[in-house]
């Protein structure tokens, strides 16, 4: 039972041969810089086109998509709602509504006592 838990001997040991380099043969250098993010541009991209007609173009063209977002079939960008929502949220959401939505009622229907009146401070000679 000699020899367990020792390895697996010189099967898996690094081959340089494996890789494309015999012995004696120097290893490539490492490189100190890194490598550019985007490649050079060849060919330059075409000057935009300028003038009255081309402003004019660009003007409509705006009008026209600012006219169909006012539109009520115009489906814009939906509202990203948290992954997660937290269960107070709705409560909050809720009171707040309860305290924006203030009552006033109409109190020509109502009688006279039931209106709250502010009590005038009477000034003491």
């Amino acid at each position: 039972m000699a020899g367990r838990g020792r390895g697996r001997g010189a099967s898996f040991t690094f081959d340089l041969q494996a890789i494309g380099f015999s012995r004696g043969e120097s290893l490539p250098e490492s490189q100190l810089k890194p490598i550019a993010t985007f490649p050079t541009v060849e060919f330059r991209p075409l000057p935009l086109h300028s003038g009255d007609d081309m402003n004019y173009m660009l003007a409509l063209k705006q009008e026209m998509r600012e006219n169909m977002k006012r539109r009520p079939h115009y489906i814009g960008e939906g509202i990203e709602k948290p992954s997660v929502e937290k269960y107070r949220t709705k409560y909050h959401i809720e009171a707040e509504e309860k305290l924006s939505k203030e009552w006033t009622p109409d109190w020509r229907v109502l009688p006279r006592e039931m209106k709250a009146v502010k009590m005038k401070i009477k000034k003491r000679n």
